[in-house]
């Protein structure tokens, strides 16, 4: 793979994983409230996220690899955080892919023969893309994983001027 395929499938990471968190998050939820409501709508609702969702999903985990490829130096603790964030994004493909082909191979809107079993595994797995997305926020937010040098420097503390003071001379007019 050439340099510029691999910056591109890296900077596509950021962009997929937010499709799949929105539609991974919501799918269970239009589940549960199509059950409760016996809307059928609201069920296919929940099965087209849960199989558009899970494809994406693999999409964002091949991405992902391409972005840890293209990764430049960060600290010890990002480095251990980033472990664990790819442990649980194949802990998240696990679980949704199969879920999803249930979905897809199952004629009924909703399973009806182990239902209970798939709202957990659907809610096991929404909770799990919760925590990556919570996990992914502090890999790059606070451990500036996957941030430029210049986007991870230390930034520039403004403390207020003492009362009276101007507190940027640079901007005043001189005479």
């Amino acid at each position: 793979m050439r340099v510029q395929d691999s910056l591109v499938l890296a900077a596509l990471h950021p962009f997929l994983i937010h499709f799949a968190i929105g539609l991974l998050l919501v799918g269970p939820a239009m589940d549960t409230i199509g059950l409760l409501l016996r809307r059928e709508t609201l069920l296919l609702t929940g099965r087209w996220n849960a199989i558009i969702g899970a494809a994406i999903l693999v999409l964002v985990e091949l991405t992902g690899f391409a972005a840890e490829a293209e990764l430049g130096p960060h600290s010890a603790a990002g480095e251990a955080l980033l472990h664990l964030h790819a442990a649980l994004g194949h802990l998240c493909v696990a679980i949704w892919v199969p879920v999803a082909l249930w979905r897809a191979l199952v004629k009924s809107v909703l399973p009806v023969r182990l239902r209970t079993l798939y709202l957990v595994l659907s809610y096991t797995g929404a909770a799990l893309i919760f925590s990556q997305a919570a996990l992914g926020a502090t890999l790059v937010y606070r451990h500036g994983v996957g941030l430029n040098a210049a986007a991870r420097a230390e930034p520039m503390v403004h403390r207020p001027a003492a009362p009276g003071a101007i507190d940027h001379p640079e901007l005043v007019p001189k005479n």
